[in-house]
């Protein structure tokens, strides 16, 4: 079993949900977290049982014991921490939006696999046992014409921040919105289903700072459209529906993570759930973990030219809803 010792970068929310899932996995051990303040970082060690805290990334890339970096720092320092930690030679999971645009994106794949080190986006619903059945299962609604993925969810943040108080995710500074922090799971779920469009169109709700709070993405297809609304403004119940011309898939609950799905053919409606919520990142933990130890570069290359779909998705929609990014 190769040795899978993992630096985290980050201490926020879902760096606690990550590595809370990655203590649940066999063979990776969380040995390293890296912060700015000694006590934020201790205090996060102390809560996940992690050895080591370190106040100086470099010192933490030095360190011969770690294998992975685990990135979940803002986004617009992806590009930057990840391409530290590829030319120290180490692995890197890196969480969704992969980076603040397409050239960034290019540049650091091309330079992990220069490296010959691995580089995974940490983007749940691919490796959902849901999502892997759904694929199974598209075949049967027949010629799809129609897909419809919503997901708004009220931020934690936009209270404070319609008072005036500015965070990360509603940034330019910080390649923050809607798009960038949500938007990108109905990317996703679009990409690995269908592929790369032929066009995309975003309508984008901004805020007067420029960052976007919603909007509705138009992906393109011989034959098809998918529509995929986001927001972080306002809430409503999310879900994902495709039509085709024998029947339809509804996913109740939408694009991220662990979802089951109905199928419906003519009167004959079947419920599908091989998975459950408490898996949502152990699966994609496991799933590197796999790749790694099977020496699987080609699988890992996989998921990076799908994430290139995305992120060249991404820049179209920044284009046309005119976002641009401080690292733009």
């Amino acid at each position: 079993m190769k040795r899978m010792n993992i630096g985290v970068i980050g201490t926020g929310k879902i760096a606690m949900q990550v590595t809370g899932s990655m203590k649940q996995v066999e063979g990776v051990k969380l040995y390293a977290v890296c912060s700015r303040k000694q006590e934020t970082g201790q205090r996060f060690a102390d809560k996940m049982g992690i050895p080591n805290v370190y106040t100086d990334f470099e010192r933490m890339l030095n360190d011969d014991n770690i294998d992975f970096i685990y990135i979940a720092a803002p986004n617009s320092l992806h590009y930057q921490y990840a391409c530290n930690a590829v030319n120290h030679g180490k692995n890197v999971i890196l969480e969704k939006p992969f980076c603040s645009n397409l050239r960034e994106a290019e540049s650091l794949v091309e330079l992990a696999k220069e490296k010959g080190v691995y580089l995974f986006e940490a983007i749940t619903t691919l490796h959902s046992r849901n999502y892997k059945l759904l694929k199974e299962k598209l075949g049967e609604i027949g010629n799809i014409g129609q897909v419809q993925c919503n997901y708004c969810q009220y931020s934690s943040k936009m209270p404070a921040f319609l008072k005036g108080e500015v965070a990360n995710v509603f940034t330019l500074k910080y390649s923050g919105g809607s798009l960038m922090d949500i938007g990108v799971y109905n990317l996703h779920f679009a990409v690995g289903l269908f592929g790369r469009p032929e066009k995309v169109t975003y309508y984008a709700r901004k805020h007067e700072n420029g960052v976007d709070l919603g909007g509705t993405l138009i992906l393109e297809y011989p034959g098809l459209i998918v529509e995929g609304t986001a927001a972080k403004d306002v809430a409503t119940v999310s879900r994902c529906v495709l039509v085709g011309d024998k029947g339809y898939i509804e996913i109740p609950g939408g694009a991220n993570g662990e979802k089951a799905f109905d199928l419906t053919v003519g009167n004959e409606t079947v419920h599908y759930d091989v998975d459950c919520e408490e898996r949502r990142f152990v699966n994609e933990i496991e799933a590197f973990k796999d790749i790694y130890e099977r020496g699987d570069m080609e699988a890992c290359h996989k998921l990076l030219a799908e994430t290139l779909d995305v992120m060249w998705c991404v820049e179209m929609a920044k284009k046309s809803a005119d976002i641009v990014f401080e690292a733009d």
